[in-house]
């Protein structure tokens, strides 16, 4: 995963307590496109590129030491979840109004186990988490799939947006998608804690952001229609699943390594 970038991470109170919410709202919408929660994600500029990515994390896949010695199931696809608690008939956000009871992501039971399983749990956890975050504005769910808060701090302006009543999010329930591609992650060269999922990242083009007193604007146009090619980094340590952000040193890897055999 990349960090959240300097206008996501940066952007100042000040400015959030701007008088305009023109400005704060062109924030958001740059906030929102700019957060890729996976790592590498450096899209191909034509299909045959894609497609030849996508073999080569296949075969890579394949020839690593992968996570198949752990689970029999191959979860190459669209991420899922549907582990959610609901209070009130979910009324789906509108250009006029809010969402009303967001049916909220709980963590699934086996979502700190370390195979890979556990791991696709956590993603899935993290996703719904990541989507709840944009169609409410509350990233307390995030903060549990992200105990170093990274991701949790950088939705930090969408909360603003929510409780300031500047906007919202409407046009889907799941703004962001995830679809993998290929049945199990791949270790990460040289760490036995790290591992590498590789697949597509989407943004819904129904996904738009209501602006108070401006015009309504999608949140993020994909040039690909699978969207952009990454691959979820992520590590296994303290007993839980952590999703990088790509900033992590090599040498963090090695103490991981030492303080924990992997059982993926």
């Amino acid at each position: 995963m990349t960090s959240p970038s300097p206008t996501s991470a940066g952007m100042s109170r000040r400015v959030a307590l701007g008088a305009t919410g023109a400005g704060v709202l062109a924030a958001l919408t740059a906030c929102a496109s700019d957060i890729r929660p996976l790592a590498d994600g450096s899209a191909s500029s034509s299909p045959s590129a894609s497609a030849s990515a996508s073999e080569s994390a296949s075969a890579s896949a394949s020839a690593s030491a992968s996570a198949s010695a752990s689970s029999g199931k191959s979860y190459k696809g669209f991420v899922k979840f549907d582990n959610f608690e609901k209070n009130g008939e979910y009324v789906p956000a509108t250009a006029e109004k809010k969402a009303q009871n967001v049916p909220k992501p709980l963590v699934p039971g086996n979502m700190n186990d370390q195979n890979v399983d556990g791991l696709y749990a956590f993603i899935g956890y993290w996703l719904a988490s990541f989507n709840y975050a944009l169609m409410t504005g509350d990233a307390e769910p995030m903060k549990k799939a992200d105990p170093a808060d990274v991701y949790a701090k950088s939705l930090e302006e969408f909360t603003y947006m929510y409780e300031s009543n500047l906007g919202w999010m409407y046009g889907t329930d799941t703004p962001v998608t995830i679809e993998l591609i290929t049945g199990s992650p791949q270790k990460a060269s040289g760490s036995t804690t790290r591992y590498n999922w590789p697949g597509y990242m989407n943004y819904s083009p129904d996904a738009k952001i209501h602006r108070e007193g401006k015009s309504d604007q999608p949140l993020k146009t994909d040039s690909n229609p699978k969207g952009t090619l990454m691959k979820a980094a992520v590590e296994y340590k303290d007993g839980k699943w952590f999703m990088l952000t790509g900033n992590e040193g090599s040498s963090s890897a090695a103490s991981g390594s030492s303080s924990s055999s992997s059982a993926v």
